[in-house]
C-alpha cells in the first residue's frame, strides 16, 4: 500500500479545473489497483503500459488528466493472455480480475481488475483504499497484431465487424428466438468452436469477437492496434517495435511505464498539439462513481420512504466514511 502525503487529498485546481477531495481519494484507490497489477507484472515479467488518456496524462500532467477519473493500461496480446491466466491466483484478497472468459456478465472485451463489485464502508476496506468507499478498477486493453497481408487484414476487420453486428442483433438475455439460435449455430460451425449453450448467447458471441481479434500472430504483422477501438473507427496503426522499449514516468505519487516512442503514439491519437490541454471528457459521466451513489440513493429512499437529494446523499456518504473511522 502506498501512503501519499495528506496534502494530496486536498481539493485543488489543475489547469483551471477543480478536483475535489473525493475524486482525489478515488484516484488514490485506483492507484492501489495499479500497484497490485504492477506487482504481478514485475514478478512474471509481463509488460504493461499507460494507454489512451492515461498515457496522455502521464506525459502531459505527470499524473491523471485533471478532468479524467479513470486509469487505462494496455498489454500486447500475449502478455494480456498471460496476465489473464496468472492474475486470479496471484491477486491479493482485496482484488479481483474479470474478463470475458471468467465472468459471464462481462460482455466487454477489456479485462478489468477491481477492488470490489460494490460500495464498501467496512473500516478495513476504507483504510486500505484511502477512505474511498467506491468500487474502483483499471481497464486493461489488449493490443493486437494487424496482418501484414492487406487481404487478410481486410478479411479480419470484416469478420470482427460482422460478429459485432451479430452480437447487437441477438437477444442479450433468454428466451431466445429461433433466429437467435440459428445464427449462433452458424457461427459455431463457421469458426469451428464449441460454445456454451447454457450461457447467454450474446456473451458467447462476444467471446468469438475476442478470439477473432487475436487471430494474427506477431510474426505475421508489422503493426499493432486496439482491435476493439479499430472496429469502432479509431484505426490507429502503430509499428509493433514501438512497444519494445519503455520509460517509467512519474504518475501522481508513483510511476507508470510508457512506450519509449510515446510522442508518435500521442500525435497519432490526439494530434500534433497533444501537449495543449483541452477539457474533453471520456465516454462516461463525471464523476465515474456517480452511478454508485445514485444506486445507493435509490436503496435508501426505498428503505426510509423519503426523498433524498444528490447533495444530501453525498453528505451521508461522507458522514458514513469519516464518522465510523475517526
Amino acid at each position: 500500500m502506498l501512503n501519499p502525503k495528506e496534502k494530496f487529498f486536498e481539493g485543488e485546481k489543475r489547469e483551471g479545473f477543480f478536483i475535489d477531495s473525493r475524486m482525489k481519494r478515488y484516484w488514490a484507490s485506483q492507484i492501489e489497483v495499479l500497484e497490485e497489477i504492477k506487482r504481478i507484472c514485475e514478478k512474471y515479467k509481463i509488460k504493461y503500459f499507460a494507454e489512451w488518456g492515461t498515457l496522455l496524462g502521464a506525459v502531459r500532467h505527470k499524473g491523471i488528466i485533471p478532468w479524467d477519473d479513470d486509469i487505462d493500461i494496455g498489454m500486447l496480446r500475449d502478455d494480456w493472455n498471460r496476465f489473464a491466466q496468472i492474475a486470479p491466483q496471484e491477486l491479493d484478497a482485496w482484488f479481483e480480475m474479470k474478463n470475458i472468459y471468467n465472468d459471464t456478465e462481462q460482455d466487454n472485451c477489456i479485462m478489468r481488475v477491481i477492488n470490489s463489485r460494490h460500495m464498501n464502508f467496512d473500516t478495513e476496506f476504507l483504510e486500505r483504499f484511502h477512505m474511498c468507499p467506491f468500487s474502483t478498477g483499471i481497464d486493461i486493453f489488449p493490443i493486437d497484431y494487424i496482418p501484414r497481408d492487406p487481404k487478410k487484414d481486410e478479411e479480419l476487420v470484416h469478420l470482427i465487424h460482422t460478429l459485432m453486428v451479430t452480437a447487437a442483433t441477438v437477444s442479450e438475455e433468454p428466451p431466445y428466438t429461433a433466429d437467435d439460435k440459428e445464427i449462433v449455430e452458424m457461427w459455431e460451425k463457421a469458426l469451428g468452436i464449441k460454445i456454451d449453450w447454457n450461457n447467454r448467447l450474446h456473451h458467447e458471441i462476444k467471446k468469438m469477437v475476442d478470439m477473432a481479434m487475436q487471430q494474427c500472430a506477431p510474426e505475421e504483422a508489422d503493426e499493432v492496434c486496439s482491435m476493439m477501438r479499430r472496429q469502432n473507427g479509431q484505426d490507429y496503426h502503430v509499428p509493433k517495435e514501438y512497444y519494445d522499449e519503455w520509460i517509467d514516468m512519474p504518475f501522481e505519487y508513483t510511476t507508470i511505464p510508457v512506450p519509449k516512442n510515446f510522442d508518435y503514439i500521442l500525435k497519432l491519437k490526439y494530434g500534433e498539439d497533444y501537449m495543449t490541454p483541452k477539457q474533453i471528457r471520456g465516454g462516461h459521466d463525471y464523476p465515474n462513481y456517480k452511478e454508485q451513489e445514485l444506486a445507493l440513493k435509490v436503496v435508501m429512499e426505498q428503505t426510509f420512504q423519503t426523498q433524498i437529494s444528490y447533495e444530501q446523499m453525498q453528505s451521508l456518504i461522507d458522514m458514513k466514511v469519516f464518522g465510523e473511522t475517526k
